[in-house]
């Protein structure tokens, strides 16, 4: 019998991910010590993925849907540090986050992330005092680093770990006022960018996968809630085709030319379950997630292979997480044997 290094020309290579794998490539993963299939998916649709291991909300989400990580949020003061990571099956608990839980009960409370699972950031959060505390994740342990500006919550933090932004967000303390700011992050610290056009928090963007000069924001509450996108160019917004509703607290995956929003609220609610995809231009409909859920940032992938996890759904916050797959898009299965 051939082996599959005669079949197909390369050894099976042992992967942390599937990011580097193309059509039909078998590999070992090595957090889950078993064989994978990339294959391709025939149609647009979400799955359900491993459970969050609690009930949660309003905690930074980054990485990929198979090498993703959840840090900080809600239900209470000791869950508010503790960070989980996703290997495309199950989620297992990493090291605390660093920062002091002093000031502020709930420090790592909508805070928002980005970048990957090994050179991973997060900033701002914390409530009813926002924080300005920023921190750097390495696929062990996180480190802190310089803080942002000014204290900031529920914001959208988008890039990698070098080359980051962080805009929109508000003050955290009462009236909470939608702001407009962008800093821009480069691993070790900041420096002011453009204003969007539109102040907003609970915004939805471009996530990990955006960059310093081609990043993207769309919906968030203004107070009100607003259906505005904006187009970021590494020197000022532009305003672009609208997204088709008024909305907040949407989950979002992708780049400014390959995007998707999902889920969300568009008062008077209920939550949604909505997917809209965008390609830089229109936005179109896509298939809708199982669960309904408000989402507080805590989102990761990319807008062809998405990770939803936790939220607040219809009686409160939930531990679901669900998986995107775009048509055509590349996807992985577990080889079993019997």
């Amino acid at each position: 019998m051939a082996t599959y290094k005669e079949i197909q020309g390369t050894a099976v290579q042992s992967l942390t991910d599937s990011t580097s794998t193309i059509e039909g490539q078998i590999w070992y993963s090595t957090p889950t010590t078993n064989f994978k299939l990339t294959s391709v998916t025939s149609a647009a649709a979400w799955s359900t993925g491993g459970a969050y291991p609690a009930v949660f909300q309003g905690g930074a989400g980054f990485g990929t849907q198979t090498a993703a990580v959840g840090a900080g949020g809600t239900p209470s003061p000791v869950f508010n540090l503790k960070t989980f990571e996703y290997d495309g099956a199950t989620w297992t608990a990493g090291n605390d986050m660093s920062r002091t839980p002093t000031g502020s009960p709930y420090l790592s409370a909508y805070n928002s992330g980005s970048g990957v699972l090994t050179a991973g950031w997060a900033a701002g959060g914390g409530y009813p005092t926002a924080s300005a505390l920023t921190e750097n994740y390495n696929g062990t342990s996180w480190t802190a680093s310089a803080a942002l500006p000014a204290g900031r919550g529920a914001g959208n933090c988008s890039g990698p770990q070098t080359a980051g932004l962080y805009f929109g967000g508000n003050t955290g303390s009462p009236p909470r006022s939608a702001l407009a700011t962008t800093y821009l992050y480069d691993g070790e610290g900041w420096t002011a960018g453009g204003n969007l056009n539109t102040s907003r928090v609970n915004a939805a963007g471009s996530g990990p996968t955006g960059s310093q000069t081609a990043a993207l924001c769309f919906t968030g509450n203004t107070p009100g809630q607003t259906n505005k996108t904006e187009e970021y160019n590494g020197t000022s917004w532009t305003e672009v085709n609208v997204f088709p509703r008024s909305a907040s607290y949407l989950g979002y995956a992708g780049t400014q030319t390959d995007a998707i929003g999902f889920a969300g609220y568009t008062s008077p609610g209920p939550s949604q379950v909505t997917t809209t995809a965008y390609d830089g231009t229109n936005w179109s409909s896509e298939p809708s997630m199982s669960t309904s859920r408000l989402m507080y940032h805590n989102n990761a992938g990319t807008a062809s292979a998405a990770l939803a996890f936790g939220g607040e759904g219809s009686s409160g916050n939930i531990s679901q997480t669900e998986e995107f797959n775009a048509a055509g898009a590349l996807e992985t299965v577990t080889i079993t044997t019997s």
